[in-house]
């Protein structure tokens, strides 16, 4: 099962809020999860290219001290 779409801009802001780099923050996730994770993934999750698996979801939410609503894609009107 899918996890929900994260926005890849508030991702990078809370990263940024918090003053970690996508290496640090993975080096983070790879310690809470226990198996490598890639900064190339942190910045593929920033950009768009990539969701989050619903365990690695759960991993950045504890990492950056925040609810997973608060990273969600909201909606928008085109």
């Amino acid at each position: 099962m899918r996890s929900a779409v994260i926005d890849g801009d508030k991702l990078r802001e809370f990263r940024e809020d918090r003053e970690l780099s996508g290496t640090v923050l993975a080096a983070l996730l790879a310690q809470d999860l226990g198996r490598p994770v890639h900064s190339s993934t942190i910045y593929r999750l920033e950009s768009g290219k990539r969701q989050p698996s619903a365990k690695l979801f759960g991993a950045i939410c504890r990492i950056l001290r925040c609810e997973k609503t608060e990273l969600i894609a909201s909606a928008r009107a085109e």
